[in-house]
């Protein structure tokens, strides 16, 4: 199997992945569609489980929880932290489980610090023999380093979360290898970074039994997509320009609708002189896919939140602001 184990559970989202994604808005059952089956099981779980004596507390806590739900399902965040901590108050020894999801709502609401503090509590707390609970505790922990840019702290938290997960006999997670590659791109080591999002891609690729939820495999194919892209971007960094080209030239025609690809293949191409090939992938990309282009107009978003390298960037505003190219 792919995953045994996710970056963010159970208010699991892409988001942060996406990065913040991708936008590791990358794909991955969204937060609030996972919602009504966790309280739907959590409640279950706790009348079976809960002693008559203490059946009134537990009706408390179930409140708490189904209350805590709706506000993440409303995106009330400030009002989901609010319930969850009084769901770990509720308990006389913080529960792992509450503490990874207050995290979680603080990631959104972009408390990072705050977020981090939960994530270091919920480890401690964890036992030490739950290895993928951990995986996935220090695995969101570094999804919050890199909420505020403290790239090697949510490198070595990722590494660590693909040591418990090969400890736990579980398969390599190919977010969490994509997320190593942003964190390496951030630190300008593109090599690594390229290879990380190689390791990503491949594992998309070849993984089975991956399925999103309506049973196809979309996500599996953008998740290798997406990545692959990113290598390709790295290789560009890195000086190769003719092999970066070749290699965004396929994956734009497997991915026709990646309006990624046909950006940076427009960014490329201007680049050689070829200023109609450019135009042309320029034009589909901004009229013909959904997404469209304007986003790659915006320097910050693409640097930042894209996360494209700065080689790439400067070409890429070299042909939107139609500065002579370099030939």
């Amino acid at each position: 199997m792919l995953q045994k184990f996710r970056t963010i559970t159970p208010f699991s989202s892409s988001k942060a992945y996406s990065a913040r994604r991708p936008n590791v808005r990358v794909a991955g059952v969204k937060r609030r569609h996972a919602l009504a089956n966790i309280t739907t099981l959590t409640g279950v779980a706790i009348f079976l489980t809960t002693p008559l004596s203490s059946f009134a507390d537990s009706e408390a806590s179930r409140r708490l929880e189904d209350a805590a739900f709706e506000a993440y399902a409303g995106q009330d965040f400030k009002e989901t932290v609010r319930l969850l901590s009084n769901l770990i108050n509720f308990e006389p020894t913080p529960s792992p489980r509450w503490l990874e999801m207050r995290a979680q709502v603080l990631v959104d609401q972009k408390d990072f610090e705050a977020a981090i503090k939960d994530y270091d509590a919920a480890i401690e707390y964890a036992p030490a023999s739950e290895l993928v609970i951990l995986a996935r505790l220090w695995a969101g922990r570094s999804l919050a380093y890199e909420g505020i840019s403290e790239w090697d702290a949510a490198l070595q938290g990722y590494d660590k979360a693909l040591a418990l997960a090969e400890e736990a006999g579980v398969g390599p997670d190919p977010y969490i290898y994509n997320s190593r590659g942003n964190c390496l791109n951030s630190l300008e080591r593109w090599e690594d970074a390229r290879e990380s999002y190689l390791i990503s891609s491949e594992i998309f690729q070849t993984a089975k039994g991956f399925r999103g939820r309506n049973g196809n495999t979309t996500s599996r194919l953008d998740g290798a997509i997406f990545s692959a892209s990113n290598a390709a971007l790295m290789l560009a960094q890195m000086g190769d320009l003719s092999k970066a080209t070749k290699e965004m030239e396929r994956i734009a025609r497997r991915a026709p609708g990646s309006a990624d690809m046909r950006a940076a293949l427009a960014a490329l191409y201007y680049d050689k002189g070829l200023r109609e090939r450019a135009e042309d992938e320029w034009n589909f990309a901004c009229d013909m896919l959904v997404v469209g282009c304007k986003k790659y107009q915006d320097r910050d978003w693409l640097s930042r939140i894209r996360r494209w390298p700065p080689v790439m960037v400067e070409k890429m505003f070299k042909f939107i602001d139609l500065k002579p190219p370099e030939v």
